[in-house]
């Protein structure tokens, strides 16, 4: 009887020893393998009872007399705890949340209890987001092209007239001989030709000796008749009146020649004349037109610096409207810049919030490796929702009994989390 008290009371040492090394080595990771996932989970196990707590303070003093008791293998008391069933209680804001059922296998890490839609639509929406930094960082903004610098006009050559001066200078010349010429010969030309005018005058003369000749030669003839002289006389007069006549016949024809001369070189002299006015209003029309050539050459040059001056202004006209579209387009390529700098910060702000959601939705994950045994109904209050789930080693229930772990599960909002219990 003394060896069966022994005995039974090894057991209960070892037994005991077993609960006090899985209270103190093995709690603190089922507590931390629960809290996964940013998961505030209270775990909570049930204080052994008065019998196992004798039992232990039996074991306890009779492991420090007995030295078989100090020999128990580590390794079957962590075997012994493991196989026996976990209860966890869970607290969530909809009941969908839960991902197990009852008699599904479940492996260490898994998934127990999460907001699979709220998650997945994050997910979604941070694929999307990412999708828009990634596109709007490979969008190249192409940077303004810098203008050249323009080639300036070439400078007009020196404005140089002496062609037109010459000939202006040459017309003058000539005026100048033209009239000096006129002036000369325009009294000498006026009046009658000295030579002409004396043979015309001796001519003249010896016509009216000639017929004062014949005349008196006619009266003597005729007194002669009248004196009735003898024949002989009278026809030797008429021969010699007859000879007078021809003679003056003959002054007569030199004075009608000599007039004809005196005329002619007066008309010679008028044509001459008129050559000469002729000459000075040609050489005055020269004149003008070597003025009107030199004035035409000037309005061209005025007419070629205009154009220059106004090819000059349209050039810097140009000039400014590049420089000012260059300066617009740099202003853009600056404002597109900041635009995609603004909104890779915002994508990265809203980024970062999402994250921030995805982090506060809560995951349950399995501390084991078991069964699911058993899943209590669920009981709602203030807007949560609870239930009881029983994980166990096998698929055969153990008649150890469990252990019990509470687990809340907050809601996605961090106002509601604080209101859950700890």
């Amino acid at each position: 009887m003394k060896e069966f008290n022994i005995n039974n009371l090894t057991t209960y040492f070892c037994v005991g020893l077993a609960g006090l090394i899985f209270t103190a080595k093995y709690y603190p990771q089922n507590k931390i393998a629960v809290a996964q996932s940013n998961n505030k989970a209270v775990i909570e196990t049930p204080k052994p009872d008065i019998a196992e707590d004798s039992v232990g303070a039996a074991s306890r003093r009779e492991a420090l007399a007995s030295p078989r008791a100090s020999e128990v293998d580590d390794s079957a008391i962590s075997i012994l705890q493991q196989n026996r069933p976990l209860r966890m209680s869970i607290s969530v804001d909809n009941p969908s949340f839960l991902k197990v059922r009852v008699g599904q296998e479940i492996k260490k890490g898994d998934v127990i209890s999460d907001n699979s839609t709220e998650r997945d639509r994050l997910d979604k929406q941070k694929k999307s987001v990412k999708l828009q930094i990634d596109n709007l960082k490979s969008k190249t903004i192409p940077e303004p092209f810098k203008p050249t610098q323009a080639l300036g006009l070439k400078p007009l050559p020196p404005a140089i007239f002496s062609e037109e001066s010459a000939a202006i200078a040459q017309s003058k010349m000539k005026l100048s001989q033209a009239e000096a010429l006129l002036e000369a010969r325009t009294q000498l030309l006026q009046s009658d030709n000295p030579e002409r005018r004396a043979e015309s005058e001796n001519a003249e003369a010896g016509f009216q000796i000639a017929s004062q000749k014949v005349a008196e030669q006619e009266q003597m003839i005729q007194s002669m008749r009248d004196m009735k002289l003898s024949t002989e006389i009278l026809q030797h007069e008429e021969a010699k009146l007859k000879q007078l006549q021809s003679e003056m016949d003959q002054a007569n024809s030199a004075l009608d020649q000599s007039k004809a001369k005196l005329n002619a070189s007066a008309i010679n002299q008028q044509q001459e004349l008129q050559q000469l006015q002729i000459n000075v209003r040609l050489a005055q029309s020269d004149l003008e037109v070597a003025e009107s050539k030199l004035i035409a050459a000037q309005n061209r040059r005025q007419l070629t610096e205009y154009d220059a001056n106004l090819n000059e202004a349209r050039r810097q006209q140009q000039e400014n409207q590049t420089q000012q579209e260059y300066s617009r387009q740099q202003q853009q390529y600056a404002q597109s810049v900041r635009d995609r700098d603004y909104q890779l910060a915002q994508l990265a702000i809203s980024l970062t919030n999402i994250e921030d959601k995805l982090a506060l939705i809560p995951m349950l994950r399995s501390p084991r490796n078991g069964y699911i045994r058993r899943i209590k109904p669920w009981t709602g209050k203030d807007g949560k929702y609870t239930t009881t789930i029983t994980i166990s080693a096998g698929t055969n229930s153990s008649k150890n009994g469990g252990s019990t772990s509470t687990v809340t599960i907050p809601s996605s909002n961090p106002s509601s989390t604080s209101q859950n219990p700890r």
